[in-house]
């Protein structure tokens, strides 16, 4: 392992924070998101329910795509089955990461000037993971996953750097994992 002058309980802790703090921003964007819809869809709701069956309510709103959007008309959410491919310094990505075909269905949030900054999302084909990220204007720098047989993990990332700590569960029991500039520069257990 690289020489830093942290040693490796110093690390661990950093990053027990770093998660602490990731998950914690997952789940306030993803209340933040289901108070705006909430806020969208019942916002003509009234205080007490009528006595009557008010013919302009209905119980089911189906739709494959609903935006939520600010006072200037930005989207700032968007719920969809499918979701539309990243949009990425201006251009659409055709794949999120995989075939064109992979598609997702789920919530992205935005911020004020348009940009992708989250997803709460499933998969749609194939491998039905379950996934939170979390991402600055042009990349993905947090993602947790859930797989549909039960493994779990939380990866931190750093594209420009190549750097990445994965902390993970599965039928095997945990596991951590370090990437320094592309070389695992820490793993537990070892196997």
């Amino acid at each position: 392992m690289a020489a830093t002058g942290i040693n490796i309980d110093e690390r661990i802790a950093r990053l027990e924070r770093r998660y602490r703090l990731a998950l914690l921003t997952a789940m306030v964007s993803t209340g933040c998101a289901s108070l705006a819809i909430m806020g969208a869809i019942g916002s003509r709701a009234v205080a007490a329910a009528p006595e009557q069956p008010d013919p302009k309510v209905m119980d089911t709103l189906s739709v494959r795509e609903l935006k939520v959007v600010d006072n200037k008309g930005v989207t700032r959410v968007k719920i969809g089955a499918p979701l539309a491919h990243a949009v990425i310094d201006g251009h659409q990505n055709r794949s999120r990461g995989g075939r064109p075909e992979d598609t997702m269905s789920g919530i992205l949030l935005y911020d004020a000037e348009g940009v992708e900054r989250s997803g709460y999302a499933t998969v749609d084909r194939g491998y039905s993971n379950v996934l939170l990220t979390l991402d600055d204007k042009h990349r993905q720098h947090a993602m947790f996953i859930a797989e549909p047989t039960g493994a779990t993990t939380l990866r931190l990332f750093n594209a420009d750097t190549n750097d990445r700590v994965d902390v993970a569960i599965d039928k095997d029991g945990p596991s951590i994992s370090m990437i320094r500039r592309g070389k695992e520069i820490y793993r537990f257990p070892t196997e």
